[in-house]
């Protein structure tokens, strides 16, 4: 009896972690899609701004999205300062993610009332400067920080933030966390009956399809013709893997019932 408990214990345990790591795996595998600047330049634009600096500006680039760099305003006649945020390429159909936040002031689209933004191409504008509306700031989890989010009309490899005045003048200075391109592809898949059918909006024909069970064994490999296949599989949780022609990758769990 005593064995047997144990052996219970023992495969929960074993289930688990198992469980676990198909949730880290999936989790990292959308972090992945992520692509963060990795470039930044800083500086004072205008007739005068007096005192006017960036912080820390190399904060605000790379993956880590806890360090930041601060705008600083000082004496604003006719200026501000700005940040540029820099990706690897050139790209559309992204969703755009900014982190912000200040030291301590709760934000408000009427604390950004003196921010801006514009994407860049090359480094140059694409001339589509906004201010910070609803429909751009999300609120996180505390009042201080949140992300300002859009979908660039025009292809860009870059992000402008301003900065010239509005209540965050007034102290504490502006915090930029990070900032990253979010593809809009995304894979989708539901099963049934053993068969997998792919949705979203990712090419399919021709590409590769994986499956990996719980005890991380590759079980399936196959060259798609189209969204629908078999997977000759029993029924329980797997990490699929496509590879398209393209060679780009994605990932996520799929239950096969």
């Amino acid at each position: 009896m005593k064995f047997n408990l144990l052996l219970k214990e023992k495969l929960s345990l074993q289930t688990a972690l198992i469980a676990f790591i198909l949730l880290s795996s999936q989790t990292l595998s959308f972090a992945q899609n992520r692509i963060y600047a990795h470039a930044q330049s800083s500086g004072v634009f205008g007739v005068a701004c007096l005192g006017c600096r960036v912080d820390n500006p190399e904060n605000a680039v790379g993956d880590n999205e806890d360090n930041y760099s601060t705008m600083v305003l000082g004496t604003v006649l006719l200026g501000g300062i700005q940040q540029t945020l820099i990706f690897p390429d050139l790209r559309s159909d992204t969703r755009l993610v900014v982190g912000i936040g200040t030291d301590n002031i709760p934000l408000s689209v009427q604390l950004l009332s003196g921010v801006t933004l514009e994407t860049m191409n090359g480094g140059s504008s694409n001339n589509d400067r906004r201010t910070i509306d609803v429909s751009l700031l999300k609120l996180g989890a505390t009042p201080n920080r949140g992300t300002i989010e859009f979908k660039p009309a025009k292809p860009y490899d870059g992000i402008r933030i301003g900065l010239s005045g509005g209540v965050l003048s007034l102290g504490g200075g502006f915090r930029i966390y990070y900032a990253y391109q979010d593809p809009l592809n995304s894979l989708m898949a539901h099963s049934q009956y053993g068969q997998i059918t792919l949705d979203g909006n990712i090419p399919v024909d021709g590409a590769e399809v994986t499956l990996i069970n719980t005890s991380g064994k590759e079980v399936f490999r196959s060259i798609l013709r189209s969204n629908t296949f078999d997977s000759k599989q029993s029924e329980g949780v797997y990490i699929m893997t496509l590879k398209t022609k393209e060679g780009k990758m994605y990932s996520r769990k799929i239950m096969i019932k």
